[in-house]
Parts: structure tokens; C-alpha cells; sequence
């Protein structure tokens, strides 16, 4: 089973399971789920993504830590572009896939961000802004697994967010699961 197929299952089985659940708070119909899955997230995190990412800070010297954000941030423009284009902003979409251009060539990648100090800022947009653009209600509180708060509309969202983003794309596994787990650190 793929990684990507298991995250994709983990927010649907967290999105289902809460549809089940009896209210006992109208601010929080799905509270008894929501606690269950921030229990798991809070254990992942302390005996996970804590000590990996204290880690990862120790032996990554803070340029290269920089470079690899910014490779992502590069990354993540054209996301950004796509959902700036789909909520009618053309100009920050246009901004963003300039920034893509900008950064991939003259900034080695995306290594360096020459982009911002040119004048090109990030726009940083999600699907689920889209749907909301569109006029989807946010619906009831949330807590997805490993990604943690959130409401229906934006974890539906982050399904929408995860199969735009570039590294989803990439055909070898070694290569794909290497980015995804450095993006996630």
C-alpha cells in the first residue's frame, strides 16, 4: 500500500468516522472522534515528528535547512497558482507562477528565493480557500490524523492541496517518498 493511498484513506476513514459519531456538544458533534484522533496525533508527535525533526535541526546546517524550505516553497507555488486561478485572483496567479519561474532557474531550483526580493510575493492559497470561494460552508470542527485541526470543508481541501502538489507526481518511489517525508519534516 502506498503512502499516498494511505493518507488519502486516513481522511476519508477520519472524515466517515466522524459522520457516525452521537453529538453530545452542538459546538463539536464529532467531539468523542476529534479527541481520539488529537490523542493519536499528540503520541505521533512526541514519540515521532518531535524527536525527527529535533534531529533533522541538529545535523542539517541552517543554509541547507533554508534551501530545502525554499525548494519547497517553490514547489508550492504552483498550487498557489492554481488556487489563486480558480478562486478569479489572475494577477497573484500569474505572480506565483512567475515566482516558479523566476526561482526554478535564476534561483537554482528554488534554492534561493530571488523571487520575493524582486517584488514577487507568495501567495499562499488552498484549496480549501477555493472552496470557499465557491461558497462551500466550512462545516463542523475537525481533527484530521498527523495533520491535526481543522473543519470538513478544509480537510476535504487537503485532498485537493496533496494531489496538486508537483512531488505527487514523481514515478519513482525512493524519490517520492524522500520528498514527501523532508517536506514533512
Amino acid at each position: 500500500m502506498s503512502l499516498r493511498f494511505l493518507l488519502i484513506l486516513l481522511t476519508g476513514l477520519a472524515l466517515s468516522a466522524c459522520a457516525s459519531t452521537k453529538a453530545t456538544n452542538p459546538q463539536d458533534p464529532w467531539e468523542n472522534t476529534n479527541r481520539a484522533i488529537y490523542r493519536f496525533n499528540e503520541g505521533f508527535d512526541n514519540y515521532i515528528t518531535r524527536p525527527v525533526s529535533t534531529t533533522y535541526q541538529t545535523l542539517t546546517p541552517d543554509w541547507l535547512d533554508v534551501g530545502f524550505s525554499n525548494f519547497f516553497n517553490n514547489l508550492g507555488d504552483l498550487p498557489n497558482s492554481l488556487n489563486n486561478l480558480l478562486q478569479a485572483k489572475p494577477l497573484q496567479s500569474l505572480s506565483d507562477l512567475g515566482r516558479v519561474g523566476i526561482n526554478s532557474t535564476i534561483g537554482l531550483g528554488g534554492l534561493f528565493d530571488v523571487a520575493t526580493p524582486v517584488g514577487l510575493t507568495r501567495h499562499n492559497e488552498d484549496f480549501g480557500q477555493t472552496l470557499a470561494v465557491w461558497g462551500v460552508g466550512s462545516g463542523n470542527y475537525l481533527v484530521l490524523p498527523l495533520l491535526g485541526p481543522s473543519n470538513v470543508r478544509d480537510g476535504i481541501g487537503w485532498v485537493g492541496d496533496f494531489q496538486t502538489e508537483p512531488y505527487y507526481y514523481v514515478n519513482d518511489n525512493t524519490a517520492y517518498y524522500s520528498l514527501f517525508l523532508l517536506d514533512a519534516i
